[in-house]
């Protein structure tokens, strides 16, 4: 039974290990709601499909039947930003509907949905079933939130800009107090205020697949937006932890009791969700807030939870955790997972690829299928010294005598992405790694830096420092009206709007080597050229 006046979401990456820190810090019992969906589910969703945690359909009914005996809802996300007409498509429509009853019949009673069509569907067919209307359906003003209240929703998703509007968020708690219409805000996403691309990103992300992934353009752009200007990172609505008492303040103020606050990113590793989880429920972080806000750093994308890197060293632990229902995941926390999400190691620039991948000789016999692969491969032994840092890389990986011919573009691409002499598709990376879309037309090389570019400068946001940020804009109200210095507006440019609140408090709680920026952002440019101009491939 929730003891506080607010609740708590929080994303799901389906590791049991996840219930053990809701256990031992949300003492109030404010997480009600677990989010998520299954990699392979046909459906689009809100974030790229290939980097979702792998899961069956019987491991999420153990799983969803665990989140009912702790009382925890289990919501599961059709919350695309669009369905490309599928929910209308005779054939595609009918497999959704037969979905969903399955989801119904597994024991879910909450479904994350934008689809007008959907959301029609899903609250005639089923009198019990509660929806949520994800971020996607941008509902950014009163008259848009009413709308979809008559439509039928049960909760609504706040588009970032509420955040930090106390003005409009309490008249929204105070119209809506009496009403069954849930509302929540999320608190550690990264988004750029007001982004101009949201739509654009969001239909990439919904059409993504999940079994290859895509250079995602808009993700780099706008890491290079708060690189080149840490001030747009405070520009972002987030909620710190230390905040969290604001909003709980607003719902008993008006007298709301169904507000909540959503806690991302599914896609997470567990160590950064136990980050997430212990922030806020203690409601103080001592450290770097891009630690456990929506900051997209490679070593923090989970895969599966019980599952490690295939082309790292050592098996992954097996069995099941303590208290997990039989034939569930097993035991292991957070993947390595420097690689999930985006090329292996050796194709951002960490360790080099394996020799047979220079087009020395070719690949060798087990990558061809014939053998099976060598011990390490398959976690028998560990993989080969110098990928494990016993030794150092190879040479050429190191700068001496420099990378293969295919890793320059000279030479075409390397033998695993070539067909064969009869036609046969090509052999693909090495087992474990990543797929890219196009991967046979792709430039090895900018393969190499667009992984890189997944490798953020190290900025630090001191968190604690930024104690009394938020109360300019509770006590202003005038975000919506004004213009971002050093953010927005060039140098030099001056505006009567214009606001440097978030610029002033940048230069006192951010820190970062101005040398490694700069070495980011040039790598970071010509990352997006290639992806603008198409010369990413080798026939553009």
């Amino acid at each position: 039974m929730n003891q506080d006046s607010i609740s708590f979401d929080l994303g799901c990456n389906f590791d049991y290990k996840l219930f053990d820190f809701v256990d031992q810090y949300d003492k109030k019992h404010a997480i009600t709601s677990f989010f998520g969906k299954l990699k392979r589910d046909g459906l689009p969703g809100g974030r790229t499909a290939s980097i979702i945690p792998d899961f069956t359909l019987d491991q999420l009914a153990d799983y969803v039947n665990e989140c009912k005996k702790r009382d925890i809802t289990f919501n599961y996300l059709i919350n695309p930003l669009s369905m490309d007409q599928n929910e209308i498509d005779p054939v595609v429509g009918k497999q959704i509907r037969d979905f969903i009853h399955q989801m119904y019949d597994m024991g879910i009673r909450a479904f994350t949905l934008n689809s007008p069509i959907l959301i029609k569907y899903v609250k005639r067919e089923f009198k019990d079933v509660f929806v949520t209307l994800g971020l996607y359906a941008y509902p950014t003003t009163i008259q848009h939130i009413e709308y979809w209240r008559n439509w039928g929703v049960d909760e609504i998703t706040l588009d970032h800009g509420f955040n930090r509007r106390f003005d409009l968020l309490r008249k929204l708690l105070t119209q809506y107090k009496d009403t069954d219409l849930h509302l929540r805000v999320i608190a550690n996403n990264l988004c750029l205020r007001e982004c101009p691309f949201r739509l654009a990103h969001g239909c990439f992300v919904g059409h993504s697949d999940p079994e290859r992934f895509s250079m995602d353009y808009s993700l780099v752009n706008c890491a290079y937006k708060k690189v080149t200007h840490p001030a747009a990172i405070l520009t972002a609505e987030f909620i710190r932890p230390e905040d969290v008492h604001y909003y709980r303040e607003l719902a008993e103020e008006t007298g709301n009791k169904h507000f909540s606050i959503k806690l991302i990113d599914r896609t997470r590793t567990t160590d950064f969700l136990h980050k997430v989880v212990k922030g806020y429920m203690e409601e103080s972080y001592d450290g770097n807030l891009l630690d456990i806000v929506n900051w997209p750093q490679a070593k923090t994308i989970a895969t599966r939870p019980d599952e490690k890197d295939p082309m790292a060293q050592g098996a992954a632990p097996t069995g099941a955790p303590v208290g997990a229902p039989e034939g569930a995941p097993a035991a292991g926390g957070a993947p390595a997972a420097e690689n999930a999400g985006g090329p292996p190691p050796w194709a951002t620039g960490a360790g080099g690829p394996p020799p047979w991948a220079t087009g020395a000789g070719g690949p060798p016999p087990w990558a061809t299928g014939a053998g099976g692969p060598p011990p390490w491969a398959t976690g028998a032994g560990g993989p080969p010294p110098w990928a494990t840092g016993a030794g150092g890389p190879p040479p050429w990986a190191t700068g001496a005598g420099g990378p293969p011919p295919w890793a320059t573009g000279a030479g075409g691409p390397p033998p695993w992405a070539q067909p064969g002499p009869n036609g046969e598709p090509p052999i693909g990376p090495p087992p474990g790694a990543p797929i890219m879309r196009w991967m046979e037309k792709l430039k090895p090389e900018a393969m190499m830096r667009y992984g890189r570019t997944m490798h953020l400068p190290k900025l630090y946001v001191d968190n604690k420092k930024l104690d009394g940020f938020l109360e300019h804009f509770i006590n202003n109200n005038n975000c919506a009206n004004s213009l971002c210095v050093n953010d927005i507006l060039e140098e030099g440019q001056t505006a009567p709007n214009a606001c440097a609140h978030c610029s002033t408090w940048a230069k006192k709680v951010i820190s970062y080597d101005e040398a490694e920026v700069a070495q980011w952002k040039e790598l970071c440019a010509t990352v997006l050229q290639s992806l603008e101009d198409g010369s990413i491939y080798y026939d553009a």
